[in-house]
């Protein structure tokens, strides 16, 4: 691991691994818990993405002579050492329809892994994912990696407005769309649970980075009656 400093008052915490091994994404929540205490109320974001961890630290981080820098050596060292430090991950089980008006580019992704439509659903529901990141927009979760013949590279053409709650795969990636916006990736699903919800203060977002994610298959009925459920 390997710290660079940013700005004035900002880090990058470099792990070792790239888009074709990435770390383990436990790994990247634990050393931001880690940091995040260290430094109680002065920190401003701790945000792991993929194979790094951007740390914005408060000016009272720095004051009295402080060195951020070494305190954060001192966590990494720590998570190194395992040192009084739990790895395990949060598992989330997301509810996901996978019936065909939820799922208007399954078929496509079907055929072009070479597999049939059930099959598809049984091997992206199947997996358990990784968070490798949050980002994009608010409760937007990074989640790989997804089997391999549901691999495809984003759409050529973007859509521009994707429904609130619709679960897409683009190359090794999977996620769920928390709010009604333009994207590229592939719609295969829809999920009635909301990964955003901006009136919980505390938690804001379902998911987070480090997260253990699993999708359930539902029916469209059950579909309606998680949906109706959520919105009252």
């Amino acid at each position: 691991m390997r710290i660079e400093v940013l700005s004035e008052f900002s880090y990058l915490i470099r792990f070792p691994g790239d888009k074709n091994c990435l770390p383990d994404s436990i790994q990247l929540g634990i050393a931001a818990e880690l940091i995040r205490d260290a430094f109680a109320g002065d920190w401003i974001e701790v945000v792991p993405v993929f194979a790094d961890l951007l740390v914005t630290l408060s000016p009272r981080a720095f004051a009295d002579g402080a060195d951020p820098e070494s305190i954060i050596a001192g966590c990494l060292e720590k998570l190194n050492r395992q040192d009084g430090v739990s790895v395990k991950a949060r598992l989330i089980e997301i509810p996901a329809c996978y019936d065909g008006e939820f799922a208007e580019d399954l078929p496509e992704i079907a055929e072009k892994g070479g597999i049939s439509v059930d099959e598809a659903v049984k091997m992206h529901a199947e997996q358990t994912y990784k968070v490798y990141a949050m980002g994009f927009c608010a409760g937007y979760a990074y989640m790989g990696d997804v089997a391999e013949p549901l691999r495809q590279p984003r759409r050529f053409s973007p859509r521009t407005r994707i429904p609130v709650g619709s679960i897409a795969v683009a190359d090794f990636m999977t996620a769920v769309y928390p709010l009604a916006m333009p994207g590229g990736w592939h719609i295969i699903g829809r999920c009635p649970v909301p990964l955003f919800t901006p009136e919980d203060q505390e938690n804001p977002t379902l998911l987070r980075a480090g997260d253990h994610v699993r999708f359930t298959p539902i029916d469209k009925d059950e579909f309606q009656r998680l949906r109706a459920k959520w919105q009252h």
